[in-house]
């Protein structure tokens, strides 16, 4: 009987408090009063249960804030997707009105170019060059526009970078 009451009804009282924790139940605390070691075990066995508590509180504290940051996080994501869809397309169209008036200035510089005049050839030249140099930027910024939305097929070749900066 003494055996039954100091020792394994207490012993029983915590396994049956582990076997809750184990099964999920976190509120549920020792209430050993037998004030020796196995009541001290039952107080730390709470201890340890309220340090879960509270790290198990910060944690879904920590995963609410980061579902927040992550909700925060697509939302910025989808407005910079757009943004950069409404630069593509305004590129797209500022690149495409340039060119219609620069092919027209370029063949009016190429026909001051062949005039008589050598000071109206040479301005006309140098108007047709400005004009195609224009045009080659405007077209650089079409092949980008392509290239990141996707309409255009890049190819990887081997270059030597010592050519390149050579004509450079």
């Amino acid at each position: 009987i003494i055996t039954q009451r100091l020792v394994l009804r207490p012993v029983r009282q915590l396994r049956q408090v582990a076997d809750k924790v184990t099964e999920g139940n976190m509120g549920v605390r020792s209430k050993i009063k037998t004030g020796d070691e196995l009541q001290r075990l039952g107080e730390s066995f709470n201890e340890m249960l309220e340090a879960i508590d509270e790290q198990h509180q910060k944690l879904e504290n920590a995963n609410r804030a980061l579902d927040l940051k992550l909700s925060e996080l697509a939302e910025a994501n989808v407005t910079l997707f757009q943004a950069n869809k409404v630069k593509n397309e305004f590129l797209a169209n500022v690149s495409h009105e340039l060119r219609t008036p620069l092919n027209s200035i370029i063949g009016f510089a190429d026909l001051l170019a062949e005039s008589e005049d050598p000071r109206v050839g040479r301005y006309g030249g140098n108007i047709s060059s400005a004009a195609k140099n224009l045009l080659s930027m405007i077209n650089d910024l079409l092949d980008i526009a392509k290239i990141e939305a996707g309409k255009t097929d890049v190819r990887m070749d081997k270059v030597s970078v010592t050519d390149i900066c050579n004509n450079l």
